[in-house]
Protein backbone atom coordinates (compact mmCIF):
# COMPACT_ATOMS: atom_id res chain seq x y z
CA UNK A 1 0.00 0.00 0.00
CA UNK A 2 1.07 3.54 -0.78
CA UNK A 3 -1.01 6.05 1.15
CA UNK A 4 -0.64 9.79 1.68
CA UNK A 5 -3.17 10.82 4.33
CA UNK A 6 -3.42 14.43 5.43
CA UNK A 7 -5.65 16.76 7.37
CA UNK A 8 -6.26 19.02 4.41
CA UNK A 9 -4.40 18.82 1.10
CA UNK A 10 -0.76 18.68 -0.01
CA UNK A 11 1.22 21.62 1.30
CA UNK A 12 4.41 23.03 -0.18
CA UNK A 13 6.37 21.29 2.59
CA UNK A 14 4.62 17.96 2.04
CA UNK A 15 4.82 17.95 -1.76
CA UNK A 16 8.36 16.45 -1.95
CA UNK A 17 7.19 13.49 0.15
CA UNK A 18 4.17 12.94 -2.08
CA UNK A 19 6.32 13.16 -5.21
CA UNK A 20 8.81 10.68 -3.76
CA UNK A 21 5.97 8.27 -2.93
CA UNK A 22 4.70 8.40 -6.52
CA UNK A 23 8.23 8.05 -7.88
CA UNK A 24 7.99 10.46 -10.81
CA UNK A 25 8.85 14.11 -11.43
CA UNK A 26 5.98 16.41 -10.45
CA UNK A 27 5.33 17.37 -14.09
CA UNK A 28 4.83 13.70 -14.99
CA UNK A 29 2.39 12.89 -12.18
CA UNK A 30 -1.25 12.50 -13.23
CA UNK A 31 -3.72 12.82 -10.36
CA UNK A 32 -7.45 12.14 -10.28
CA UNK A 33 -9.00 14.49 -7.71
CA UNK A 34 -12.33 13.33 -6.31
CA UNK A 35 -14.32 15.85 -4.28
CA UNK A 36 -17.61 13.99 -3.83
CA UNK A 37 -17.38 14.05 -0.03
CA UNK A 38 -18.25 17.76 -0.35
CA UNK A 39 -21.43 17.07 -2.35
CA UNK A 40 -23.64 17.08 0.76
CA UNK A 41 -21.87 19.87 2.63
CA UNK A 42 -23.92 23.01 3.13
CA UNK A 43 -22.81 26.62 3.27
CA UNK A 44 -19.68 28.26 1.84
CA UNK A 45 -16.98 25.89 0.64
CA UNK A 46 -13.98 28.19 0.89
CA UNK A 47 -12.00 25.32 2.40
CA UNK A 48 -12.66 23.22 -0.69
CA UNK A 49 -11.26 25.86 -3.02
CA UNK A 50 -8.25 26.46 -0.77
CA UNK A 51 -7.43 22.76 -0.81
CA UNK A 52 -7.98 22.62 -4.56
CA UNK A 53 -5.58 25.52 -5.04
CA UNK A 54 -3.01 23.87 -2.79
CA UNK A 55 -2.96 20.54 -4.61
CA UNK A 56 -2.91 22.34 -7.94
CA UNK A 57 0.18 24.36 -7.07
CA UNK A 58 2.79 21.62 -7.42
CA UNK A 59 2.85 21.11 -11.18
CA UNK A 60 0.83 17.89 -11.27
CA UNK A 61 -1.48 17.10 -14.18
CA UNK A 62 -4.87 17.12 -12.45
CA UNK A 63 -8.25 15.86 -13.59
CA UNK A 64 -11.33 16.35 -11.46
CA UNK A 65 -13.41 13.19 -11.44
CA UNK A 66 -17.04 13.02 -10.30
CA UNK A 67 -17.80 9.52 -9.02
CA UNK A 68 -21.50 9.97 -9.71
CA UNK A 69 -20.76 10.01 -13.43
CA UNK A 70 -19.63 6.38 -13.05
CA UNK A 71 -22.46 5.29 -10.76
CA UNK A 72 -23.47 2.41 -13.04
CA UNK A 73 -20.18 1.92 -14.84
CA UNK A 74 -17.39 0.88 -12.48
CA UNK A 75 -15.46 -0.55 -15.42
CA UNK A 76 -15.15 2.90 -17.03
CA UNK A 77 -14.01 4.30 -13.69
CA UNK A 78 -11.33 1.64 -13.52
CA UNK A 79 -10.23 2.51 -17.05
CA UNK A 80 -10.02 6.16 -16.05
CA UNK A 81 -7.76 5.26 -13.12
CA UNK A 82 -5.47 3.30 -15.40
CA UNK A 83 -4.28 6.63 -16.80
CA UNK A 84 -3.46 8.06 -13.36
CA UNK A 85 -0.48 7.83 -11.01
CA UNK A 86 -2.35 8.94 -7.92
CA UNK A 87 -5.83 9.47 -6.53
CA UNK A 88 -6.85 12.27 -4.22
CA UNK A 89 -10.05 12.07 -2.17
CA UNK A 90 -10.86 15.44 -0.64
CA UNK A 91 -12.70 16.42 2.50
CA UNK A 92 -16.38 16.66 3.31
CA UNK A 93 -18.79 14.16 4.81
CA UNK A 94 -17.06 10.83 5.42
CA UNK A 95 -20.28 8.88 5.83
CA UNK A 96 -21.61 10.01 2.47
CA UNK A 97 -18.28 9.28 0.78
CA UNK A 98 -18.05 5.82 2.32
CA UNK A 99 -21.62 5.04 1.25
CA UNK A 100 -21.00 6.26 -2.31
CA UNK A 101 -17.91 4.06 -2.67
CA UNK A 102 -19.85 1.00 -1.54
CA UNK A 103 -22.92 1.84 -3.61
CA UNK A 104 -20.71 1.99 -6.70
CA UNK A 105 -18.96 -1.25 -5.80
CA UNK A 106 -15.48 0.22 -6.27
CA UNK A 107 -13.82 -0.78 -2.98
CA UNK A 108 -11.65 -3.42 -4.63
CA UNK A 109 -10.76 -1.08 -7.50
CA UNK A 110 -9.51 1.49 -5.00
CA UNK A 111 -7.63 -1.16 -3.02
CA UNK A 112 -5.87 -2.44 -6.14
CA UNK A 113 -4.97 1.11 -7.09
CA UNK A 114 -3.47 1.81 -3.66
CA UNK A 115 -1.43 -1.38 -3.88
CA UNK A 116 0.03 -0.42 -7.26
CA UNK A 117 0.06 3.38 -7.24
CA UNK A 118 -0.74 6.09 -4.63
CA UNK A 119 -3.96 6.74 -2.76
CA UNK A 120 -4.05 10.23 -1.26
CA UNK A 121 -6.71 11.76 0.91
CA UNK A 122 -7.43 14.80 3.01
CA UNK A 123 -9.71 14.84 6.08
CA UNK A 124 -12.67 12.58 5.14
CA UNK A 125 -10.58 11.07 2.36
CA UNK A 126 -7.94 10.05 4.89
CA UNK A 127 -10.34 8.74 7.54
CA UNK A 128 -12.28 6.34 5.32
CA UNK A 129 -9.23 4.18 4.50
CA UNK A 130 -8.86 3.18 8.16
CA UNK A 131 -10.70 0.34 9.89
CA UNK A 132 -13.70 2.27 11.25
CA UNK A 133 -15.86 5.37 11.09
CA UNK A 134 -17.16 4.67 14.57
CA UNK A 135 -17.54 7.66 16.92
CA UNK A 136 -17.08 10.25 14.16
CA UNK A 137 -20.75 11.27 14.29
CA UNK A 138 -19.73 14.27 16.41
CA UNK A 139 -17.59 15.51 13.50
CA UNK A 140 -19.80 14.61 10.52
CA UNK A 141 -23.56 14.15 10.22
CA UNK A 142 -24.27 10.48 9.42
CA UNK A 143 -27.79 11.42 8.27
CA UNK A 144 -26.36 12.92 5.10
CA UNK A 145 -25.60 9.40 3.85
CA UNK A 146 -28.44 7.25 2.48
CA UNK A 147 -26.98 4.39 4.54
CA UNK A 148 -24.57 4.65 7.45
CA UNK A 149 -21.55 2.35 7.14
CA UNK A 150 -19.19 2.17 10.10
CA UNK A 151 -16.56 -0.06 8.51
CA UNK A 152 -13.71 1.77 6.81
CA UNK A 153 -11.92 0.52 3.71
CA UNK A 154 -9.23 -1.13 5.86
CA UNK A 155 -6.29 -0.06 3.73
CA UNK A 156 -4.57 0.59 7.06
CA UNK A 157 -5.37 -0.58 10.58
CA UNK A 158 -4.74 2.92 11.91
CA UNK A 159 -7.39 5.60 12.22
CA UNK A 160 -6.31 9.04 11.05
CA UNK A 161 -7.62 11.89 13.19
CA UNK A 162 -7.22 15.16 11.26
CA UNK A 163 -7.50 18.77 12.46
CA UNK A 164 -6.06 18.09 15.92
CA UNK A 165 -4.92 21.73 16.22
CA UNK A 166 -8.04 23.26 14.68
CA UNK A 167 -9.91 25.67 16.94
CA UNK A 168 -13.22 24.25 15.68
CA UNK A 169 -12.41 20.54 15.46
CA UNK A 170 -9.65 19.87 18.01
CA UNK A 171 -12.00 19.32 21.00
CA UNK A 172 -14.23 17.08 18.88
CA UNK A 173 -11.32 15.04 17.55
CA UNK A 174 -9.83 14.70 21.01
CA UNK A 175 -13.07 13.14 22.23
CA UNK A 176 -13.21 10.79 19.24
CA UNK A 177 -9.60 9.82 19.84
CA UNK A 178 -10.29 8.84 23.44
CA UNK A 179 -13.30 6.72 22.45
CA UNK A 180 -11.42 4.95 19.65
CA UNK A 181 -8.46 4.17 21.88
CA UNK A 182 -10.83 2.85 24.54
CA UNK A 183 -12.20 0.50 21.87
CA UNK A 184 -8.68 -0.72 21.09
CA UNK A 185 -8.07 1.13 17.83
CA UNK A 186 -4.66 2.56 17.01
CA UNK A 187 -5.00 6.23 16.12
CA UNK A 188 -2.80 8.74 14.31
CA UNK A 189 -3.63 12.32 15.36
CA UNK A 190 -2.57 14.90 12.76
CA UNK A 191 -2.45 18.67 12.87
CA UNK A 192 -3.63 20.65 9.85
CA UNK A 193 0.01 20.86 8.73
CA UNK A 194 0.73 17.12 8.94
CA UNK A 195 0.26 14.02 6.82
CA UNK A 196 0.82 10.30 7.37
CA UNK A 197 2.86 8.63 4.63
CA UNK A 198 2.62 4.86 4.32
CA UNK A 199 4.85 3.01 1.86
CA UNK A 200 4.46 -0.69 2.47
CA UNK A 201 5.78 -1.35 5.97
CA UNK A 202 7.32 2.11 6.26
CA UNK A 203 5.36 4.89 7.93
CA UNK A 204 6.19 8.47 8.83
CA UNK A 205 4.48 11.73 9.64
CA UNK A 206 5.52 14.69 7.52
Amino acid sequence: MKLFLSSQSISKEQAPHFIKLVGKPASDIHVAVIENAADVEEGPKDWLYRNRQMIGSHGFSIEYVDLKQYAEDAESFQQKLATKDALWFGGGNMYYLRWLIQAMGIENILRSFAEEKVYGGGSAGSIIVGPTLKHFETADDPNRAPEVLLDGLNFTRKVVLPHMDSEKYAPIMDGINRKLQADGFQTIPLTDAQALVIDGSEEKIV
